[in-house]
């Protein structure tokens, strides 16, 4: 006798499959920017990591990645924004313990410097915020955090590539 279901059987071959195939972490992320010339990006210090991220968080089990993003956001800042345009896929190869994932940045839209000021942290998570500049990103971010980042913000220019592997273009 063997565990697999007959194949005549949709239902019972699609839960099989789920089962024993593969899973990949989804992370959303949102891009928040400043109005202004020069581009700036809210970046989150997190307590548990010395770099500096975009916000969002890990996408729960049956979680769509917008409503993820959402959710993380307005958990960890108190902000509500909505999600809009995704901008990137970004695959994270395994890193630092971490099995690979797949990153997610959606658009958070334009917002004046203030927004910062009515962030209400969630301190188990998030140390404080700003809106940096691209030296700022470099300075606080792992390398392809800032690639990430820059990606991102060549989407919402109109150019450059939907899918990066660690920020980098095929």
């Amino acid at each position: 006798m063997t565990d697999r279901p007959d194949p005549r059987d949709d239902e019972g071959v699609r839960s099989y499959l789920n089962s024993v195939l593969p899973r990949k972490r989804a992370i959303g992320q949102m891009l928040i920017r400043a109005e202004g010339d020069e581009p700036r990006v809210l970046l989150c210090q997190l307590t548990y990591k010395r770099d500096w991220d975009l916000p969002g968080g890990v996408v729960e089990v049956n979680e769509s990645p917008a409503l993820a993003v959402m959710r993380e956001v307005e958990e960890e800042l108190a902000l509500t924004i909505p999600t809009s345009e995704l901008l990137l896929t970004d695959w994270l190869p395994p890193w630092s313990g971490w099995d690979d994932a797949v990153c997610l940045v959606f658009d958070g839209g334009v917002h004046e410097a203030a927004l910062v000021d009515r962030v209400v942290r969630q301190a188990r998570e998030i140390k404080s915020v700003a809106f940096c500049t691209l030296d700022e990103i470099d300075e606080r971010a792992k390398d392809f955090t800032a690639r990430r980042i820059r990606a991102a913000l060549a989407r919402v220019d109109g150019e450059g590539a939907v899918y990066t592997e660690s920020g980098r273009p095929l």
